[in-house]
């Protein structure tokens, strides 16, 4: 009976170990990215949608703080859409435009050690915009098309470990960013980007 529970505090001393040493994560997250609907002034009032994106996203997390039941991480999130389609309603604006974030930031993670550990974050960073080089009509774009602007984001999500070193990851982001050059005055010169996104992390 002895030997048993010394094997036992052995094994849960190992495991607690184990995930301490871990203290950077690579995650590899696809999803969608929607920014909703967006008022014209000029050239004439109206508006136009933006479709939905396939979304990619690149993190790589670093822990600097380990409290036990919560931990604190620098986190380094490269989120790529090559594409969301413009739907105008009176005016011509460039096909589609594709959208790059990069907003390093801080993610607290609370009972990382458990098999569910949910998490929050928020960053600061750029966002590269850049417009198709055809027009909703056809006819060539040919103005500027790539802009960067400030962004900044911020969300939550849940890791599930699925094996010792990979955990299952949901997440929920939203990055608030400067608008993209579409050849038109709009009514608001910042949007919201909402992504919704799944994937694997891997711990070491």
């Amino acid at each position: 009976m002895k030997g048993r529970l010394a094997l036992a505090f052995f094994l849960l001393l190992s495991g607690s170990q184990a995930a301490s040493a871990q203290k950077h994560e690579g995650a590899f997250l696809a999803g969608g990215l929607k920014t909703g609907e967006h008022g014209i002034v000029l050239p004439r009032p109206g508006f136009f949608r933006t479709g939905a994106g396939l979304t990619y996203q690149l993190n790589y997390s670093s822990r600097f703080f380990d409290g036990k039941a919560a931990a604190l991480y620098f986190e380094f999130p490269l989120v790529l859409t090559p594409s969301r389609d413009l739907k105008p309603s009176n005016v011509v604006l460039p096909s589609s435009y594709s959208s790059l974030f990069f907003t390093p930031g801080i993610k607290l993670k609370v009972l990382p050690g458990l098999k569910w550990s949910p998490y929050a974050f928020a960053g600061v960073g750029v966002a590269r915009l850049t417009a198709s080089d055809t027009q909703t009509d056809g006819t060539p774009n040919s103005t500027d098309r790539t802009k960067v602007r400030g962004a900044y984001d911020f969300g939550g999500g849940v890791d599930v470990k699925w094996y010792p070193h990979l955990s299952l990851r949901g997440e929920v982001r939203d990055f608030y960013s400067g608008t993209p050059s579409l050849n038109v005055t709009q009514l608001k010169d910042r949007q919201h980007n909402y992504m919704i996104s799944a994937g694997l992390v891997v711990r070491f």
